[in-house]
C-alpha cells in the first residue's frame, strides 16, 4: 500500500479544480487604519489563510536599517504582534515570504551577509500565527544567491524561491521548498541574473510568471528589462506579450484569484524614477488598466492578496521623494446583490465529469453568484479529521443534507463538494447557499455509484484519452516519454505496480464515511476489475487513499502484455463495465 505526498494530493486538486474566471472593472482604495506598521520599503506580505489575515514582516526604514517586526492586518487595521521568536534583524535585509498553501503556513526566508558582505546565509522560518518557528531542513541553501523571491507554485504543491548572483560567480537559482527540505532545480533554461524582478503564480493557467528587473552579469549599471517568463515546474520560458510594461524594476505583484488575472504596480525605472501604473496578465498578454483612483507612484513597496476579502493589498513603499506607509486596496467595484443560481452539476471533470452522480462522490456545481471568492479547503478548515460542510459561508445542500464543501470559485462561478454518505438514490435536489441566499434547487440523479478514473482533459494526446497513473516515486507519471511538456513521464514496465485514482466508486469496508480523512487502508464493497486490454491486472491496493478525503487510490501491478504507447485501460465495478475510454502506455 503506497502513501502519496502532499505534493502529489496538491496535483490531484490541481488537475481537479482548474477554472475559468471572469473579469471586471478594478478600483484602488486608501485605508485610514487606527494603528499602522512604520513607514517603510520592501516589506514581505504574505495572506496567512489558515488564520484570514495578511502578515507583515519587517523591511527596511526611512533611515535605511532593517527592521524585524510582524504586523497582520485584517481588512481594518493592521495590528503589531510580538512573537517570543522572531528570526534575527541582522538577516532581515535579505528576506522573501510566500503563503504554503499545502501546508497551511506562512514561509519566510532570511539572509544574513558574511563578514566581508559578499554572501548571504540563509535561514528557513514558518509563522504559525503567534510565533516565528526555525526550521532545519538536511537540506539547505548554502551561502549562494540573493536578491530572493517566493511564490507558492499551486500547480505542484510547493514553495519556489529564486536566488540571483550578479557580482559573484553570476547565477540564477531555482528552489522549491516541499514544507521539509529545499530541493535546487536544474532547468535547461533560465533568465539571466536579476535584482528587483518580481513573480506571482497564475493560477488560471498553472504556471509562474517573472516579469522585468535589472538583468546581467555584471554588479552595477545593469540594463533594466522588460520580460516575461514562465515556470512550468521544471524549465522557465521566456514569452513575447504583444503589449507589455515599460523597462522596469522593484515592482510588485500578486495574483488576483477572484479576477483570475496577476497584478503589477509600480516599480521605477534605471533613474529610480517610480511608476503609478497598473497592468493585469491574462496568460498571454499585460493590459493597463485605468482604475479611478490610483495610488502614489511607488517602487519596493510590500503586496499581497486578501482572499477571505478577494482583493490586492498593497503597503508602503518608496516614493518620489520618501518612505511611505500607507494602505491601499484594488478590488473589482461591487456587484449587485443577487442569489446564486445552478446551471449544471455534474460528477468531478476531471474524473468522467458524468450528468448522474453518487453518494460520497466529488461534484462540481456551476452556475453564476455561486461564491464571493475563490479558494479551496486548507487544513485549517477542518475539525479534528472531519471536512467543512462551509467555505467562507457557501453551503450545499441535497436531500436536505449538507455537503462538504471543497473548493469555490467567484467568477463565474463554480463550487466542488464530496456528497454525504447516506443520501438516497433517485431524483434528488440540490442547492447552494452563501450570504446572499440560497439558490432554487436543482433536479440531479443519484446512483449507488458513479465511477470514473482521474484523467483530466490535459491528459488527451493524439485525440486519445489518457488516465493519469504515477511510477513509484510519486512523480514520474505513466505516460509515453515526452508525452505532455513539463511532465516527467515513461511507460510502466510489466510487473510494476503504478497508482491511478478514482472517484464515485461507492462504499469501503472499514465503512469510512464521507467527509472524513481516510486513517488507514480500506477496500471496496464492491468487486474490482482492471484490464489492460483484455488482461486482467492484480490489484495490491483498492480503497480509499489514506489521508484523503474521498479520494479512491488503486495500486495496479501492471500484466506481461506486448509493448504499446497506446494500451486500452478499462475497469468493471461489481462486473459492470466502466463508460470511459482511456489509454495507458506500457513497455519493457
Amino acid at each position: 500500500m503506497r502513501i502519496i505526498r502532499w505534493s502529489i494530493i496538491a496535483r490531484l486538486l490541481w488537475l481537479w479544480a482548474s477554472t475559468v474566471t471572469a473579469q471586471t472593472a478594478l478600483n484602488w482604495t486608501m485605508h485610514s487604519p487606527q494603528t499602522s506598521p512604520s513607514k517603510r520599503t520592501s516589506p514581505g506580505m504574505a495572506y496567512d489563510s489558515a488564520h484570514a489575515q495578511v502578515v507583515l514582516y519587517g523591511g527596511i526604514d526611512a533611515g535605511t536599517n532593517a527592521l524585524n517586526d510582524t504586523w497582520v492586518w485584517d481588512g481594518a487595521n493592521w495590528t503589531q504582534k510580538f512573537p517570543q521568536t522572531s528570526p534575527p534583524i541582522e538577516a532581515a535585509r535579505g528576506s522573501a515570504i510566500a503563503y504554503d498553501a499545502a501546508r497551511g503556513q506562512v514561509v519566510l526566508i532570511n539572509g544574513t551577509l558574511n563578514a566581508d558582505r559578499s554572501r548571504f546565509t540563509w535561514e528557513t522560518w514558518v509563522w504559525d500565527g503567534v510565533n516565528w518557528i526555525h526550521k532545519s531542513p538536511q537540506t539547505s541553501l548554502g551561502g549562494g544567491g540573493s536578491n530572493p523571491v517566493m511564490a507558492y507554485d499551486a500547480a505542484h504543491g510547493q514553495v519556489l524561491l529564486v536566488l540571483t548572483e550578479q557580482c559573484t560567480g553570476s547565477g540564477f537559482f531555482t528552489w522549491v521548498w516541499d514544507g521539509t527540505n529545499w530541493t535546487l532545480k536544474s532547468p535547461q533554461t533560465s533568465p539571466d541574473p536579476l535584482e528587483g524582478y518580481a513573480m506571482a503564480f497564475d493560477a488560471a493557467h498553472g504556471q509562474i510568471v517573472l516579469f522585468g528587473g535589472e538583468a546581467g552579469d555584471g554588479c552595477f549599471n545593469l540594463p533594466i528589462t522588460s520580460d516575461t517568463w514562465l515556470w512550468d515546474g521544471s524549465n522557465w520560458t521566456r514569452t513575447s506579450p504583444v503589449t507589455k510594461p515599460s523597462d522596469r524594476w522593484l515592482h510588485s505583484m500578486i495574483y488576483d484569484s477572484a479576477q483570475g488575472q496577476v497584478v503589477l504596480f509600480g516599480g521605477a525605472d534605471s533613474n529610480f524614477n517610480p511608476f503609478d501604473d497598473t497592468w493585469v496578465w491574462d496568460g498571454a498578454n499585460w493590459t493597463e488598466t485605468t482604475p479611478l483612483t490610483i495610488p502614489p507612484a511607488r517602487f519596493s513597496s510590500g503586496m499581497a492578496y486578501d482572499s477571505g476579502r478577494s482583493q490586492v493589498v498593497m503597503f508602503g513603499g518608496n516614493g518620489p521623494n520618501s518612505s511611505l506607509s500607507d494602505t491601499w486596496t484594488l478590488q473589482a467595484e461591487a456587484p449587485p446583490v443577487v442569489v446564486p443560481f445552478i446551471g449544471s452539476v455534474v460528477s468531478a471533470s476531471s474524473y468522467g465529469g458524468f450528468a448522474a452522480v453518487s453518494p460520497d462522490s466529488f461534484v462540481e456545481i456551476y452556475g453564476s453568484n455561486l461564491a464571493l471568492d475563490t479558494r479551496g479547503w486548507t487544513k485549517a478548515d477542518f475539525t479534528g479529521n472531519q471536512a467543512p460542510t462551509s467555505l467562507d459561508g457557501v453551503e450545499v445542500s441535497i436531500a436536505g443534507q449538507k455537503a462538504f464543501v471543497n473548493y469555490i470559485v467567484a467568477n463565474p462561478g463554480q463550487v466542488n463538494v464530496q456528497l454525504p454518505s447516506n443520501i438516497p438514490t433517485g431524483a434528488q435536489q440540490i442547492t447552494v447557499t452563501n450570504k446572499n441566499g440560497t439558490s432554487a434547487p436543482f433536479n440531479v440523479t443519484v446512483n449507488a455509484t458513479e465511477p470514473g478514473l482521474l484523467a483530466p482533459a490535459s491528459f488527451k494526446i493524439g485525440g486519445k484519452q489518457y488516465v493519469v497513473a504515477f511510477h513509484s516515486d510519486n512523480v514520474t507519471y505513466v505516460l509515453p516519454e515526452g508525452a505532455i511538456a513539463g511532465l516527467p513521464s515513461r511507460p510502466a514496465k510489466p510487473g510494476e505496480t503504478i497508482v491511478m485514482y478514482g472517484n464515485g466508486f461507492g462504499l469501503v469496508t472499514p465503512n469510512i464515511p464521507a467527509g472524513e480523512l481516510a486513517a488507514g487502508n480500506s477496500q471496496l464493497a464492491a468487486s474490482l476489475e482492471i484490464l489492460f486490454g483484455e488482461t486482467s491486472a492484480k490489484l495490491a491496493y483498492y480503497g480509499l487513499s489514506p489521508g484523503l478525503v474521498g479520494v479512491y487510490q488503486f495500486d495496479v501491478v501492471v500484466p506481461a502484455i506486448p509493448d504499446n504507447d497506446l494500451v486500452p485501460l478499462s475497469f468493471k465495478l461489481g462486473g459492470v463495465a466502466g463508460v470511459q475510454t482511456l489509454y495507458t502506455a506500457v513497455k519493457q
